[in-house]
């Protein structure tokens, strides 16, 4: 590899920086990722090392306080992959925006916002809720939802819906709206992996925003729609590979506007050969060649710490575990994001009798209720 004197790296990071400099004023926010494509792809600076290129991006204002530079968490990529073979199965969470005191969120908006993330093609749809979060302002989001679906995917629905158990998504008015459009509704709870894929959404998101807060628009809720465009336009990463789309449907890379029913097997493919654990987790591994640490009909609750971000800043320090009992119902080995064997337990609570699967280091074994009556 040729080593550029220090001038010359200096005057390669300075074009690249204005061009990053030029699409934060065009409301266009390009990810670390697409910075270093852009240097090397479109610009020919082969020479420029990733870490020189980010650590210049860093020092960008609009990036300083929002790069990933915290101290890593250890990473274990044992959540199983989730797979699906067609659009219209969305991932949705509620996101909200720090109190800033240079400029008051209105009150019409500071209830939030939803955000759906197609779990396919990646697409990220948003809409503000107005006052409050009850069911009929849910219903009339997620209809807002349902109509950018079918602008995006002319003649095709929404074929299932996942969110967080909140009292107005479980209510019945949400419940018959869902009945009505055909939309099958899959209801997250105790779990630190399956509602992922729509907060890191909302992460994106608020980190864009935020970015492009410095200009002369201040505002999120004006702000908000255009991040979201940005996002939709962006190349789709895999383990820092971009999805290349067939020549016939124009080349280039695969990005969450451009993926359609037309394109998406070939995406789909795409996919399974950047990340083989896409390919290999839709496979069923016999239970009989894998030990699990808990047994059916076992006793067990869920870990405190491994549920969502909902108990952050809550003082549950004395308690460590949540008051329902579970049961085991079936033990399910499968393959992990970093292809390896991982176990997962079917569990149902005892007190609500719902169906819920925990990660094996999610639950702790419990004694029997029936012993201590």
């Amino acid at each position: 590899m040729v080593k550029l004197s220090q001038s010359e790296v200096d005057r390669q990071l300075k074009l690249v920086m204005d061009w990053v400099r030029g699409q934060i004023d065009k409301q266009d926010v390009p990810r670390s990722v697409d910075v270093v494509d852009y240097a090397k792809r479109e610009l020919g600076f082969v020479h420029l090392t990733n870490g020189q290129i980010t650590q210049a991006l860093r020092l960008v204002p609009n990036y300083v306080m929002t790069s990933l530079q915290k101290r890593q968490n250890k990473r274990t990529d044992r959540n199983r992959p989730m797979i699906v073979n067609s659009i219209g199965e969305l991932h949705a969470d509620v996101g909200f925006f720090s109190v800033r005191s240079d400029h008051e969120t209105k009150e019409k908006y500071r209830a939030g916002f939803v955000v759906a993330k197609d779990t396919l093609s990646r697409f990220i749809f948003v809409s503000i809720l107005h006052f409050n979060r009850k069911a009929p302002e849910m219903v009339r989001t997620f209809k807002d939802i349902f109509g950018q679906f079918q602008t995006q995917y002319p003649g095709h629905r929404v074929q299932s819906l996942a969110f967080d158990r909140e009292r107005s998504i479980m209510s019945n008015l949400f419940q018959d709206f869902l009945k009505e459009e055909n939309v099958i509704f899959t209801a997250f709870h105790n779990t630190s992996s399956k509602s992922k894929m729509a907060e890191s959404a909302i992460k994106l998101i608020r980190t864009a925003v935020e970015r492009m807060r410095l200009g002369k628009e201040k505002r999120w809720w004006m702000l908000i729609q255009p991040a979201v465009a940005s996002l939709n336009s962006k190349p789709i990463s895999i383990r820092k590979k971009f999805l290349t789309m067939k020549e016939g449907g124009g080349g280039g890379y695969y990005t969450p506007r451009n993926i359609s029913f037309e394109n998406s097997a070939h995406f789909l493919k795409q996919l399974q050969k950047a990340d083989s654990s896409f390919y290999f987790s839709q496979f069923d591994i016999d239970p009989r060649w894998v030990t699990f640490k808990f047994k059916v009909d076992d006793f067990v609750r869920p870990k405190l710490l491994a549920t969502s971000s909902q108990v952050l800043g809550a003082k549950r320090s004395e308690v460590t575990l949540e008051d329902e009992i579970f049961v085991v119902d079936k033990c399910l080995p499968y393959v992990s994001r970093r292809n390896t064997v991982e176990k997962a337990y079917v569990c149902i609570g005892l007190s609500s009798n719902r169906k819920e699967t925990f990660q094996e280091d999610e639950i702790a074994l419990t004694p029997s209720p029936i012993q201590n009556e």
